[in-house]
């Protein structure tokens, strides 16, 4: 099982791993430097009883809740320091309000610095931090990591705690959210992350997601051991062969081909916590957590204008960039601005339609896929209507969105995107129909479509070049380095959506 810290910087969470675990999880010469923990570290950790804990230990400091977050997928029990000459600091609060929202299974609270003048009525002060949550009645333990104080008994909390939860059980295909990348000389790329789902096996075909790069497991590792399997809820190395450095990145996820499906729109359950500062308004702009991957998203509310602190009400998410997902998936979402936590979501249909953000039987069947009792699909259309067409094959759709994303700035057209899957030329139309209305593709023109995280970037690249003033087709096409029929589609489909605006013999963006 995986143990992740959490508290406040300067907390002494890494010291205390260090004491633990006798690993360094600090690995930056920066980090060492500066006495700041920026990057996820990570440890084994044997207990008394036999059992041995991953440990993913997490900044503290407010800037990097982000890599934070990204280091809570698959966390199964948590170790929360609370300096004794401190007490509770913002990011305690935050950092327990996040992981409250991540259904863990429970955690040991330790009181480090034990050895320094307590702060008057610290214990107190953390136990009505966490009551009411998951680590309400967890035991708290003065510790030191300079004296030793406190570690035998912390070691021994851990072990029971580990004893009384079962590891993951297998369910499913494997999972795995990629929280760092680094190559190896004579080897390749290996990446880490928190295995779940079902077992890793080395030899198995495997897809990185939202790229859709195909790629093969060489070798697998559990804290340097390597393995012919690894289990869900361990920390896995993976050797990936026939993928390059450069085309993997954190925030990535590891799993089998059809096993997710790629979008930019999501209905979901939002939950906005009890202490969120404000209340979540309709067409808010939201930070959005999945697995290791942060994106930003425009929060349309379904059947109300507002959610408040405390309530929970159904949304429909609409990212900047595709997301590679599953029906039941959880989120952590963040205001935009003020960056606070909110609150969490389910995901409840990947698929959902645009309109319709208030009418009554949205909610009812939204309600009803969260309660379990309508399937994830949609309702198939009564007998006197029309026979629906032919479902987008999952395994076409993985295909078709590859062979746009090689493509890059210079897509094929439509018909040549349909010939090159002879035979199923009908179903391709309506793979590229499909990932078009979720967002994956851009649809350029009736005959043109484009990646649409290529898209994206051609906007980005346009933007810090000329910002708000004028450019031409002709300066766009240089510096996009596109023939000037690809630069004419990319700018007719951005003045059709709003996103520029033509002035004379040039445009701006708007």
């Amino acid at each position: 099982m995986i143990l992740g810290t959490a508290g406040h910087v300067d907390h002494g969470k890494t010291a205390l791993v260090k004491a633990l675990t006798g690993v360094d999880t600090d690995r930056l010469e920066e980090e060492r430097r500066r006495g700041l923990t920026i990057e996820l570290g990570f440890a084994p950790l044997a207990l008394p009883n036999g059992l041995e804990l991953g440990v993913v230990d997490v900044p503290g400091h407010e800037k990097f809740v982000p890599t934070m977050l990204s280091g809570c997928a698959g966390m199964d029990l948590v170790l929360l320091a609370v300096a004794a000459d401190q007490g509770p600091m913002p990011q305690t609060r935050e950092h327990l309000a996040i992981l409250s929202l991540l259904d863990l299974r429970g955690g040991v609270i330790a009181l480090t610095r034990a050895d320094l003048a307590w702060k008057p009525g610290v214990e107190e002060q953390v136990r009505a931090l966490v009551k009411g949550t998951f680590l309400e009645g967890a035991p708290i333990i003065p510790t030191s990591a300079v004296t030793g104080e406190g570690l035998p008994e912390l070691k021994q909390a851990l072990a029971e705690l580990a004893a009384a939860h079962a590891a993951p059980p297998s369910e499913g295909p494997f999972r795995l959210h990629i929280d760092r990348v680094f190559s190896v000389a004579g080897s390749g790329t290996v990446v880490t992350g928190t295995l779940t789902g079902g077992p890793l096996r080395r030899g198995d075909a495997v897809t990185l997601w939202p790229a859709l790069v195909r790629a093969r497991v060489r070798e697998l590792q559990c804290h340097g051991r390597q393995s012919e399997v690894l289990e869900p809820g361990c920390r896995a190395a993976v050797n990936l062969a026939g993928v390059k450095r450069v085309q993997v990145n954190r925030g990535d996820t590891l799993a089998p081909a059809d096993s997710l499906t790629l979008t930019q729109r999501l209905d979901v359950s939002l939950t906005v916590l009890p202490q969120a500062p404000y209340p979540v308004k309709n067409n808010a702009l939201l930070h959005l957590h999945h697995g290791g991957r942060a994106l930003t998203a425009r929060c349309v509310l379904l059947g109300r204008d507002l959610l408040a602190p405390g309530e929970t009400g159904f949304a429909q998410l609409r990212l900047d960039t595709p997301l590679a997902a599953r029906a039941g998936d959880r989120l952590v979402v963040r205001f935009f601005s003020p960056v606070v936590t909110v609150g969490d979501g389910v995901i409840l249909d990947l698929d959902p339609p645009l309109r319709g953000r208030m009418a009554p039987a949205r909610t009812a069947r939204l309600a009803g896929l969260l309660a379990g009792k309508v399937p994830a699909e949609p309702a198939p259309a009564p007998p006197s209507a029309p026979s629906p067409p032919p479902a987008a094959e999952p395994g076409l759709e993985v295909a078709l969105a590859a062979l746009y994303r090689e493509a890059g700035l210079h897509p094929p057209s439509n018909a040549q995107a349909e010939a090159a899957f002879p035979g199923r030329e009908a179903a391709c139309r309506r793979a590229g129909r499909a990932l078009a209305d979720r967002g994956v593709l851009a649809p350029l023109s009736p005959q043109y479509r484009m990646w649409g995280e290529s898209c994206q970037a051609a906007r980005e690249k346009l933007t810090r070049a000329f910002g708000s003033g004028l450019f031409t087709l002709a300066q766009a096409r240089d510096l996009l380095g596109v023939s000037r029929r690809e630069a004419l589609l990319l700018l007719e489909y951005w003045d059709r959506i709003k996103v520029t605006q033509t002035l004379g013999e040039g445009r701006r963006f708007l």
